[in-house]
């Protein structure tokens, strides 16, 4: 019988690389570094930004086992290891100052890859949870078509609010960006919780105290 995709798994894969690329934290970076930009080389920027992190994230995905058979890391521990940074980052973006934006300065180059798409959207957590998810079997999970489902509502998500950054500044203004960053932090933190108690449980046979 063909494997299926868990969709409560997928939400929470979904979720967690939204939460971690945090595109509305990114707002005023990207209008920050395009403020010279035209309407047209904004979009631009938002569209190579956003396939930067599509690509980084599935090339992390296909690898993932490779990377950690290379470093003779089990999936269960590395699952550990990737919910303690998932719940950090959750606990960071919770305190009134969290994941607070350092604007660069003006560069003269396309900032689309650099530094947007990677490490500000695809920084390490979401790289983590992409080969963390690689790595971490599901009977009813179909591996290859949730991967790249995940990834891509991610990015689009992603993509969409890079290019509505104007409109979404004024919409949310700081307090409003400030709020959803918080609730993301929240869902981090319970996802992170849930990936460390699952990695232990199955790294020492304790039995399931998590609900598939």
């Amino acid at each position: 019988m063909d494997a299926v995709i868990d969709v409560n798994e997928l939400i929470q894969y979904v979720g967690a690389l939204i939460a971690l690329i945090n595109p509305v934290s990114k707002i005023p970076v990207i209008l920050a570094l395009t403020v010279r930009y035209s309407a047209k080389g904004r979009r631009d920027v938002a569209i190579v930004a956003s396939v930067t992190v599509l690509i980084t994230l599935l090339v992390v995905s296909v690898l993932g086992r490779e990377i950690l058979h290379f470093f003779a890391i089990t999936p269960d521990l590395f699952r550990v290891a990737g919910g303690l940074i998932i719940l950090l980052n959750g606990i960071s973006m919770l305190r009134p100052d969290g994941q607070a934006q350092q604007i660069p300065a003006e560069m003269d180059h396309n900032p689309a890859i650099v530094p947007l798409g990677i490490p500000l959207l695809a920084g390490p957590g979401a790289i983590a949870t992409a080969i963390l998810y690689a790595s971490h079997h599901h009977e009813n999970w179909a591996n290859s078509v949730a991967h790249a489902a995940g990834i891509v509502a991610a990015t689009l998500v992603t993509l969409g609010c890079l290019l509505a950054a104007e409109p979404l500044e004024r919409l949310l203004g700081k307090n409003g960006m400030r709020v959803i960053t918080q609730i993301m932090g929240l869902i981090l933190t319970a996802i992170g919780v849930e990936m460390m108690v699952g990695g232990l449980s199955d790294h020492f046979g304790w039995p399931s105290v998590v609900s598939p």
